[in-house]
């Protein structure tokens, strides 16, 4: 019972980030007047939610315009990293829910040999670059068991230097 009530409080847990997203989608627009907290609440939302999009990244230009572009970069960074980890213990959790069947999975075996290889360019590109597909990479990176703190190291890397040069753009407006 309580394997299963862990990854199922997880995905609960985002559906419910998911509809106060999209419920309260002005006030996050809107909150780049709570300053940096503020900053780093609509990140962590914003990256929190499974598959939706969401307009973070007006928030680190705006930001980027009234605080320093590095501070800017880290609040926001750090907000979206934690954000992004419940994707990739979604996928753990669920992987745990289900290991007998994985393991014995040619397919899922592929998977776990060739990303714990190229893992870490995968996860750097899709963390640097704005895509709709990066749920899916933390997904995949807990179902094949990669190390957390390994995925959190590479995602803060990413995140920061998309962030940075997103707050770099919103100081010179």
């Amino acid at each position: 019972m309580k394997n299963k009530l862990y990854p199922g409080t997880i995905f609960l847990s985002s559906i419910i980030l998911s509809i106060a997203f999209f419920v309260f989608r002005d006030y996050f627009r809107e909150a780049s007047s709570l300053g940096l907290f503020g900053l780093f609440v609509v990140n962590f939302v914003s990256s929190a939610t499974f598959f939706v999009s969401a307009p973070a990244f007006l928030t680190i230009i705006t930001g980027g315009n009234l605080y320093s572009p590095i501070l800017v970069a880290g609040v926001a960074t750090l907000g979206a990293c934690l954000g992004d980890m419940l994707g990739f213990v979604f996928g753990h959790s669920g992987r745990r829910l289900i290991k007998k069947k994985l393991d014995r999975h040619r397919t899922i075996r592929f998977l776990e040999k060739h990303f714990f290889k190229h893992g870490a360019l995968i996860i750097f590109i899709f963390a640097i670059l704005p895509n709709p597909f990066f749920d899916a990479i933390g997904i995949l990176a807990g179902v094949v068991n990669y190390p957390a703190l390994r995925f959190f190291a590479i995602i803060l890397v990413g995140r920061f230097l998309r962030y940075w040069a997103l707050a770099q753009f919103g100081s010179k407006l």
